[in-house]
């Protein structure tokens, strides 16, 4: 349902039969489908959904992270009754969960800047499996969610930004050595391709005219010689 003050948006994956077993303890973990990213603006409603995959009845969950601060969970229920529970200080009225036809739905009603995150649904039988795991992002806050965590640590974005900026200088760098590299090359290859018979043409004229103008001086000099001799 979309109008002019509020859209909503309702995002649902197919179950991915890649998984991957891990150990966390005691505690086998499946993780099912990777993360991805959605970007949405402000004031919009957001559904999240994801199948129960589970064989049985058991609990299941829905789970925020920011940055790399520990997850924490919105709201649980068990699958077979309709009770939720909301923790950590989430609140029904903006986030809901509810089940319905094996789909577990979380829908965030008039979504803000504060709701960024990474969602993921959880579930619990004899394992915890992890799916749909997402990345919420509210269109104006992408620096703010990547950039700094609570202690004011910077983070992605700016890492990439200084990363790009050390980049894009290491290639203009490596641009100017290389086009002096080729120019001093040019010209040594220039020198050697010089044609030899042309060098020692060059040689012997020079020679010549030094000598021709030697003796032109020897002849300036010659009578005056002679008129002092004779006077």
């Amino acid at each position: 349902m979309i109008d002019k003050h509020q859209s909503t948006i309702k995002i649902s994956y197919p179950f991915s039969l890649s998984t991957q077993l891990l150990n966390c303890g005691l505690t086998p973990v499946m993780l099912v489908s990777p993360p991805l990213s959605v970007v949405v603006h402000p004031g919009d409603n957001v559904t999240l959904q994801c199948t129960d995959v589970l064989k049985g009845p058991g609990h299941v969950a829905w789970f925020k992270q920011v940055n790399v601060s520990e997850p924490l969970c919105i709201a649980s229920m068990y699958s077979s009754q309709p009770y939720v529970k909301h923790h950590n200080g989430f609140q029904p009225s903006h986030m809901e969960m509810f089940i319905s036809n094996r789909t577990i739905d979380l829908k965030i009603t008039e979504v803000d800047v504060a709701d960024s995150g990474l969602y993921c649904c959880g579930m619990y039988n004899q394992y915890f499996i992890f799916t749909n795991m997402t990345v919420l992002v509210v269109q104006g806050n992408l620096f703010n969610y990547f950039s700094a965590d609570d202690d004011g640590t910077m983070y992605l974005l700016t890492l990439v930004v200084i990363l790009g900026v050390v980049t894009a200088v290491l290639l203009i760098i490596i641009l100017i050595l290389k086009i002096t590299t080729v120019a001093y090359f040019m010209m040594f290859a220039n020198l050697q391709n010089q044609d030899p018979d042309a060098l020692n043409y060059a040689t012997l004229n020079f020679t010549s005219k030094k000598r021709k103008m030697e003796r032109r001086r020897e002849k300036e000099l010659d009578p005056h010689v002679v008129y002092a001799a004779t006077r």
